[in-house]
Protein backbone atom coordinates (compact mmCIF):
# COMPACT_ATOMS: atom_id res chain seq x y z
CA UNK A 1 0.00 0.00 0.00
CA UNK A 2 1.45 3.39 -1.10
CA UNK A 3 0.96 5.87 1.58
CA UNK A 4 0.74 9.64 0.08
CA UNK A 5 1.25 12.86 1.60
CA UNK A 6 -0.35 16.10 0.60
CA UNK A 7 1.38 19.07 0.66
CA UNK A 8 -1.42 22.21 0.39
CA UNK A 9 -5.05 21.82 1.80
CA UNK A 10 -6.53 24.28 -0.48
CA UNK A 11 -9.14 24.01 -3.45
CA UNK A 12 -6.84 21.56 -5.53
CA UNK A 13 -5.35 19.49 -2.22
CA UNK A 14 -9.01 19.14 -1.28
CA UNK A 15 -9.72 17.75 -4.44
CA UNK A 16 -6.51 15.95 -4.65
CA UNK A 17 -7.55 14.39 -0.95
CA UNK A 18 -11.06 13.12 -2.07
CA UNK A 19 -10.03 11.64 -5.55
CA UNK A 20 -6.79 9.53 -3.53
CA UNK A 21 -9.97 7.45 -1.80
CA UNK A 22 -10.59 6.11 -5.13
CA UNK A 23 -7.56 5.20 -5.97
CA UNK A 24 -6.69 2.06 -5.65
CA UNK A 25 -3.18 0.96 -3.75
CA UNK A 26 -2.77 3.96 -2.11
CA UNK A 27 -3.65 5.70 1.49
CA UNK A 28 -4.41 8.93 2.53
CA UNK A 29 -1.87 8.82 5.33
CA UNK A 30 -1.32 12.71 6.22
CA UNK A 31 -1.64 16.64 5.05
CA UNK A 32 0.91 19.31 5.50
CA UNK A 33 -0.59 23.29 5.90
CA UNK A 34 0.75 26.39 6.61
CA UNK A 35 -2.99 27.48 8.18
CA UNK A 36 -4.49 25.73 11.16
CA UNK A 37 -7.71 25.91 10.40
CA UNK A 38 -7.13 24.03 6.93
CA UNK A 39 -5.20 21.29 9.18
CA UNK A 40 -8.24 21.08 11.45
CA UNK A 41 -10.07 20.85 8.65
CA UNK A 42 -8.02 18.20 6.77
CA UNK A 43 -8.50 16.04 10.62
CA UNK A 44 -11.89 16.12 10.18
CA UNK A 45 -12.63 15.83 6.62
CA UNK A 46 -10.55 12.35 6.49
CA UNK A 47 -9.06 11.76 10.00
CA UNK A 48 -5.32 11.50 9.15
CA UNK A 49 -2.25 12.97 10.44
CA UNK A 50 -1.35 16.66 9.69
CA UNK A 51 1.73 19.07 9.71
CA UNK A 52 2.73 22.36 9.10
CA UNK A 53 5.25 22.08 6.32
CA UNK A 54 7.09 19.27 4.19
CA UNK A 55 9.63 19.33 6.68
CA UNK A 56 7.63 18.52 9.45
CA UNK A 57 5.46 16.24 7.35
CA UNK A 58 8.69 13.89 5.87
CA UNK A 59 10.39 13.86 9.84
CA UNK A 60 7.04 12.70 11.54
CA UNK A 61 5.34 10.63 9.04
CA UNK A 62 6.34 7.47 7.04
CA UNK A 63 5.27 8.07 3.09
CA UNK A 64 5.94 7.12 0.22
CA UNK A 65 4.48 9.33 -2.36
CA UNK A 66 4.72 13.13 -1.83
CA UNK A 67 1.29 15.09 -4.23
CA UNK A 68 1.82 18.76 -4.44
CA UNK A 69 -0.61 20.49 -3.85
CA UNK A 70 0.82 24.21 -3.30
CA UNK A 71 0.61 27.65 -5.23
CA UNK A 72 2.59 27.52 -8.61
CA UNK A 73 5.88 29.62 -7.00
CA UNK A 74 5.75 27.09 -4.28
CA UNK A 75 6.26 24.18 -6.66
CA UNK A 76 9.86 23.90 -7.23
CA UNK A 77 10.95 25.10 -3.60
CA UNK A 78 8.43 21.49 -3.06
CA UNK A 79 9.79 19.08 -5.20
CA UNK A 80 13.07 20.36 -4.32
CA UNK A 81 12.75 19.05 -0.67
CA UNK A 82 10.64 15.49 -1.64
CA UNK A 83 13.42 14.69 -3.78
CA UNK A 84 16.15 15.40 -1.62
CA UNK A 85 13.91 12.39 1.06
CA UNK A 86 14.04 10.57 -1.97
CA UNK A 87 10.07 10.25 -2.44
CA UNK A 88 7.94 9.21 -5.42
CA UNK A 89 6.21 13.11 -6.32
CA UNK A 90 2.89 14.17 -8.38
CA UNK A 91 3.19 17.73 -8.85
CA UNK A 92 0.36 20.09 -10.14
CA UNK A 93 0.37 21.76 -13.17
CA UNK A 94 2.13 24.33 -14.34
CA UNK A 95 5.84 22.38 -13.31
CA UNK A 96 7.45 25.94 -12.08
CA UNK A 97 6.46 30.09 -12.11
CA UNK A 98 9.58 30.34 -14.37
CA UNK A 99 11.39 28.76 -17.20
CA UNK A 100 14.75 28.72 -14.22
CA UNK A 101 12.93 27.31 -11.71
CA UNK A 102 11.40 24.47 -14.55
CA UNK A 103 14.87 23.78 -16.28
CA UNK A 104 16.38 23.28 -12.71
CA UNK A 105 13.52 20.89 -11.91
CA UNK A 106 14.44 19.04 -15.32
CA UNK A 107 18.10 18.44 -14.52
CA UNK A 108 17.24 17.43 -10.94
CA UNK A 109 15.03 14.92 -12.28
CA UNK A 110 17.31 13.63 -14.57
CA UNK A 111 18.53 10.27 -13.84
CA UNK A 112 16.21 10.23 -10.12
CA UNK A 113 15.21 6.78 -9.01
CA UNK A 114 12.02 7.97 -8.05
CA UNK A 115 8.76 8.62 -9.87
CA UNK A 116 7.72 11.91 -11.14
CA UNK A 117 4.35 12.94 -12.54
CA UNK A 118 2.89 16.36 -13.14
CA UNK A 119 -0.98 17.06 -12.87
CA UNK A 120 -1.70 18.10 -16.51
CA UNK A 121 -5.49 16.66 -15.72
CA UNK A 122 -7.14 17.41 -19.03
CA UNK A 123 -4.95 14.21 -20.52
CA UNK A 124 -6.95 12.44 -17.94
CA UNK A 125 -10.30 14.00 -18.92
CA UNK A 126 -12.63 11.20 -21.00
CA UNK A 127 -13.79 13.98 -23.54
CA UNK A 128 -10.58 15.16 -24.64
CA UNK A 129 -9.21 11.33 -24.56
CA UNK A 130 -11.43 10.60 -26.78
CA UNK A 131 -10.97 13.85 -29.06
CA UNK A 132 -7.34 13.00 -29.18
CA UNK A 133 -8.14 9.46 -29.98
CA UNK A 134 -10.48 10.32 -32.71
CA UNK A 135 -7.71 12.98 -34.43
CA UNK A 136 -4.71 9.97 -34.37
CA UNK A 137 -7.06 7.44 -36.05
CA UNK A 138 -7.78 10.27 -39.23
CA UNK A 139 -11.91 10.58 -38.67
CA UNK A 140 -11.37 13.83 -39.96
CA UNK A 141 -8.44 13.82 -42.54
CA UNK A 142 -5.73 16.54 -41.52
CA UNK A 143 -5.81 18.36 -38.82
CA UNK A 144 -5.93 22.08 -39.53
CA UNK A 145 -7.71 24.37 -37.07
CA UNK A 146 -8.15 24.31 -33.61
CA UNK A 147 -10.02 26.52 -31.11
CA UNK A 148 -10.35 26.29 -27.18
CA UNK A 149 -12.01 27.97 -25.05
CA UNK A 150 -11.68 27.84 -21.11
CA UNK A 151 -13.56 29.84 -18.41
CA UNK A 152 -17.10 31.27 -17.38
CA UNK A 153 -16.95 31.04 -13.39
CA UNK A 154 -15.70 33.06 -10.56
CA UNK A 155 -12.21 34.10 -10.19
CA UNK A 156 -10.18 31.11 -8.48
CA UNK A 157 -10.20 31.65 -4.36
CA UNK A 158 -6.67 31.16 -2.53
CA UNK A 159 -4.30 31.14 0.09
CA UNK A 160 -3.83 35.35 0.39
CA UNK A 161 -5.49 35.33 -3.01
CA UNK A 162 -2.18 34.74 -4.63
CA UNK A 163 -3.80 34.27 -8.30
CA UNK A 164 -4.06 37.63 -8.34
CA UNK A 165 -0.73 38.23 -7.75
CA UNK A 166 0.93 37.72 -11.42
CA UNK A 167 4.15 37.27 -9.83
CA UNK A 168 2.96 34.49 -8.04
CA UNK A 169 0.86 32.75 -10.31
CA UNK A 170 1.45 33.99 -13.83
CA UNK A 171 -1.96 35.33 -14.49
CA UNK A 172 -4.99 33.34 -15.97
CA UNK A 173 -2.70 32.10 -19.24
CA UNK A 174 0.30 30.17 -16.52
CA UNK A 175 -3.07 29.23 -14.49
CA UNK A 176 -5.99 28.32 -16.96
CA UNK A 177 -4.92 28.31 -20.32
CA UNK A 178 -2.19 26.49 -19.91
CA UNK A 179 -4.50 23.21 -19.78
CA UNK A 180 -5.48 23.83 -23.43
CA UNK A 181 -1.94 24.87 -24.33
CA UNK A 182 -0.88 20.84 -22.75
CA UNK A 183 -4.06 19.86 -24.64
CA UNK A 184 -2.90 21.06 -27.97
CA UNK A 185 0.92 20.04 -27.29
CA UNK A 186 -0.24 16.18 -26.89
CA UNK A 187 -3.06 16.42 -29.55
CA UNK A 188 -0.17 18.21 -32.38
CA UNK A 189 3.11 18.14 -31.35
CA UNK A 190 6.07 21.00 -30.97
CA UNK A 191 5.00 24.78 -31.32
CA UNK A 192 6.96 26.85 -33.90
CA UNK A 193 5.69 30.39 -32.80
CA UNK A 194 3.23 32.13 -30.24
CA UNK A 195 1.21 35.35 -30.47
CA UNK A 196 -0.84 36.74 -27.08
CA UNK A 197 -2.75 39.00 -26.07
CA UNK A 198 -4.54 39.53 -22.81
CA UNK A 199 -6.55 42.38 -20.77
CA UNK A 200 -3.63 42.68 -17.92
CA UNK A 201 -3.05 46.49 -17.15
CA UNK A 202 -6.70 47.03 -18.47
CA UNK A 203 -8.64 45.52 -16.24
CA UNK A 204 -8.23 43.93 -12.63
CA UNK A 205 -6.43 40.90 -12.11
CA UNK A 206 -9.58 39.05 -11.61
CA UNK A 207 -11.47 39.52 -14.66
CA UNK A 208 -7.88 38.65 -17.14
CA UNK A 209 -9.13 37.64 -20.35
CA UNK A 210 -6.40 35.92 -22.65
CA UNK A 211 -5.92 35.19 -26.47
CA UNK A 212 -3.24 32.94 -28.01
CA UNK A 213 -2.66 32.00 -30.96
CA UNK A 214 -0.13 28.63 -31.68
CA UNK A 215 1.80 27.74 -34.90
CA UNK A 216 2.47 23.92 -34.49
CA UNK A 217 5.72 22.59 -36.52
CA UNK A 218 3.08 20.23 -38.26
CA UNK A 219 1.63 23.29 -39.60
CA UNK A 220 -1.60 22.91 -37.69
CA UNK A 221 -3.00 26.73 -36.16
CA UNK A 222 -4.78 27.11 -33.22
CA UNK A 223 -6.65 29.78 -31.10
CA UNK A 224 -6.40 29.46 -27.38
CA UNK A 225 -8.80 31.75 -25.16
CA UNK A 226 -8.85 31.75 -21.02
CA UNK A 227 -11.06 33.34 -19.23
CA UNK A 228 -11.72 34.91 -15.68
CA UNK A 229 -14.37 37.32 -16.48
CA UNK A 230 -15.63 36.88 -12.99
CA UNK A 231 -19.28 36.70 -13.47
CA UNK A 232 -22.07 34.92 -12.32
CA UNK A 233 -21.75 31.19 -14.52
CA UNK A 234 -21.17 27.97 -14.55
CA UNK A 235 -17.39 26.83 -15.62
CA UNK A 236 -17.06 25.53 -18.93
CA UNK A 237 -15.01 24.27 -22.03
CA UNK A 238 -15.36 23.94 -25.78
CA UNK A 239 -13.11 22.74 -28.47
CA UNK A 240 -13.00 22.67 -32.27
CA UNK A 241 -10.82 20.59 -34.49
CA UNK A 242 -11.19 20.95 -38.08
CA UNK A 243 -10.29 18.60 -40.32
CA UNK A 244 -9.83 18.12 -44.75
CA UNK A 245 -12.79 15.71 -44.07
CA UNK A 246 -14.27 16.68 -40.77
CA UNK A 247 -14.77 18.90 -38.24
CA UNK A 248 -14.84 17.60 -34.14
CA UNK A 249 -16.68 20.02 -31.56
CA UNK A 250 -17.22 19.44 -27.66
CA UNK A 251 -18.35 21.77 -25.31
CA UNK A 252 -19.00 20.91 -21.92
CA UNK A 253 -21.94 22.49 -21.20
CA UNK A 254 -24.25 20.24 -23.70
CA UNK A 255 -22.12 16.72 -23.42
CA UNK A 256 -23.88 14.34 -21.33
CA UNK A 257 -21.51 11.90 -19.97
CA UNK A 258 -24.71 9.53 -18.82
CA UNK A 259 -26.46 8.08 -21.84
CA UNK A 260 -29.70 7.31 -21.40
CA UNK A 261 -32.71 5.48 -24.10
CA UNK A 262 -36.50 5.93 -24.10
CA UNK A 263 -38.66 3.12 -23.01
CA UNK A 264 -42.48 2.68 -22.66
CA UNK A 265 -42.56 4.58 -19.17
CA UNK A 266 -39.37 4.52 -18.21
CA UNK A 267 -35.52 5.61 -18.91
CA UNK A 268 -32.68 3.31 -18.27
CA UNK A 269 -28.99 4.48 -17.88
CA UNK A 270 -27.18 2.51 -20.32
CA UNK A 271 -23.89 3.96 -19.86
CA UNK A 272 -22.28 6.02 -16.32
CA UNK A 273 -21.00 9.29 -15.23
CA UNK A 274 -17.35 9.80 -17.21
CA UNK A 275 -14.27 9.05 -14.87
CA UNK A 276 -13.03 12.04 -12.68
CA UNK A 277 -9.87 12.86 -14.07
CA UNK A 278 -8.45 13.78 -11.17
CA UNK A 279 -8.50 10.14 -9.87
CA UNK A 280 -7.34 8.78 -13.64
CA UNK A 281 -4.01 11.06 -13.51
CA UNK A 282 -3.47 10.08 -9.55
CA UNK A 283 -4.23 6.70 -9.99
CA UNK A 284 -1.69 6.78 -12.76
CA UNK A 285 1.39 7.79 -10.76
CA UNK A 286 0.30 4.78 -8.42
CA UNK A 287 0.76 2.35 -11.33
CA UNK A 288 3.64 4.03 -12.10
CA UNK A 289 4.80 3.36 -8.98
CA UNK A 290 3.87 -0.35 -8.65
CA UNK A 291 4.63 -1.01 -12.39
CA UNK A 292 8.55 0.67 -12.40
CA UNK A 293 7.29 2.64 -15.70
CA UNK A 294 7.12 6.70 -15.95
CA UNK A 295 4.06 8.41 -15.43
CA UNK A 296 2.40 9.65 -18.45
CA UNK A 297 3.02 13.13 -18.03
CA UNK A 298 6.83 13.43 -17.66
CA UNK A 299 9.22 16.60 -15.87
CA UNK A 300 10.18 17.08 -19.36
CA UNK A 301 7.11 17.32 -21.13
CA UNK A 302 5.41 19.45 -18.55
CA UNK A 303 8.37 21.53 -19.13
CA UNK A 304 8.02 21.59 -22.86
CA UNK A 305 4.34 23.34 -21.83
CA UNK A 306 5.68 25.43 -19.48
CA UNK A 307 7.94 26.70 -22.17
CA UNK A 308 4.68 27.70 -24.73
CA UNK A 309 3.08 29.59 -21.76
CA UNK A 310 6.15 31.60 -20.98
CA UNK A 311 6.18 32.62 -24.54
CA UNK A 312 2.48 33.32 -24.55
CA UNK A 313 3.40 35.73 -21.59
CA UNK A 314 6.50 37.05 -22.94
CA UNK A 315 4.39 37.89 -26.46
CA UNK A 316 2.00 39.78 -24.39
CA UNK A 317 4.53 41.63 -23.06
CA UNK A 318 6.55 42.79 -26.03
CA UNK A 319 3.89 42.73 -28.40
CA UNK A 320 5.88 40.46 -30.49
CA UNK A 321 5.61 36.56 -32.21
CA UNK A 322 7.54 34.47 -29.92
CA UNK A 323 9.46 31.55 -31.88
CA UNK A 324 10.06 28.56 -30.04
Amino acid sequence: MIRVGVVGYGTIGQIHCDALGNVPGCELAVVADLDPARRTQAQKDFGVEVANDIEEMLQTTDVDLVDICVPTYLHEQVMVKAMEANKHIFCEKPLARTLEEGRRLVNLSAGYSQKIGIGHVVRFTPAYMGIRQSVEQGEIGQAGVVRTFRGGSQFPEGWQDWFANFDLSGGVILDLAIHDLDLCRWLFGDVQRVYAKTSRGRTTAHLEHAMIVLRFKSGVIAHVEGSWTNFKGEFYTTMEVAGTNGLISYDSRTTNPIITMAVPEESMQVGAVAANPYVLELQDIVQAIGDDRPPLVSVQDAFGTLQVALAALESTRTGQVIEL
